[in-house]
Order: structure tokens, then C-alpha cells, then sequence
């Protein structure tokens, strides 16, 4: 009699190499670590303190309370700073009509142009002593003069 139960397989038959077998470790330990890493970063931008109107004390703008609002749903306090101090990329605190020395050598005043290139196109000038690259964004205009206006306010904050 003939069998009709193709799908049956011999356990045997599935024994993998361990080359294999170590492949498939390490690809389960990269995604373990990229999804912790995720779960990290989403933390650190998570912060929903938009409601707050001061920075540091000082009242804000309704555009530099968006822009703060903004940096943090857009991810950008995961790189600069839960509190904007700094992190993976350079703080916010202070920043604005500060000097900035570039990876080529040059400064630069972080004026409201230079601000905006920065945000706007943030390979145009790298920012000395950090490795990481800003990624690019899909900011709006009015989004980037309210993250400006943010940071400016940070400059003035006492």
C-alpha cells in the first residue's frame, strides 16, 4: 500500500550545521539588540512633556513651544538630549550665538542660519567631535524656524 503522507519528514532530515546553527544565533542576537536599542531611543524621545510652557524657567514662545514639542515626537531629543544638554550629538543648551568649531577646521556663529541649514540639511556642516551623522528629516519650514526658535530660547534660558 502506498502511503499518501508526503508531509511527514524524519527529524533527522532537519538537523542543521553548526555553522548554521551560529548564524542563527547571531541573527537572533542582532535583532534582540536593534530592537532593544529601539525601545531605548523611543524611550529617551518619548518624553511627553509638551505641555510644559518653560524652559528651564523662562516662559516660551508659541513657536519655541512647538519647536520643543517638535524636537521630542521627532526624535531629535534622542540624539541631543532628553533635557537637550547633549548626548550622541551636540546640546542645545546655550547653543544658539555660541561659536561652533566644524569638522573642517572652521567656526561658525550658531546664528538663525546656521540653525537652519543645520536642521534642514544636516550633512552641509558637521559639527566637530561627533561621530554620529544627523539623519536627514522631513521637516517642514515653519517646523524648522519652531525647533530654531526653540533653541534659541534655550540660549537665554538662565
Amino acid at each position: 500500500m502506498m502511503s499518501t503522507n508526503r508531509s511527514r519528514v524524519d527529524v533527522d532530515q532537519l538537523d542543521v550545521s553548526a555553522p548554521e546553527r551560529l548564524r542563527s544565533r547571531l541573527g537572533r542576537l542582532a535583532l534582540a539588540t536593534g530592537v532593544t536599542a529601539a525601545i531605548v531611543l523611543g524611550a529617551a524621545c518619548g518624553d511627553d512633556a509638551g505641555s510644559d510652557t518653560s524652559a528651564g524657567g523662562a516662559d516660551l514662545s508659541a513657536a519655541a513651544q512647538n519647536g520643543k514639542q517638535l524636537s521630542q515626537s521627532k526624535g531629535c531629543a534622542g540624539c541631543h538630549g532628553r533635557d537637550f544638554d547633549g548626548g550622541a550629538g551636540p546640546g542645545w543648551i546655550g547653543l544658539a550665538g555660541s561659536e561652533v568649531q566644524l569638522v573642517d577646521g572652521s567656526t561658525v556663529v550658531a546664528d538663525d542660519a546656521y540653525l537652519t541649514r543645520a536642521i534642514a540639511d544636516p550633512s552641509a556642516e558637521l559639527v566637530d567631535g561627533y561621530t554620529l551623522k544627523m539623519p536627514a528629516n522631513n521637516l517642514s519650514d515653519a517646523e524648522v524656524a519652531d525647533i530654531v526658535a526653540f533653541i534659541n530660547a534655550l540660549a537665554t534660558d538662565g
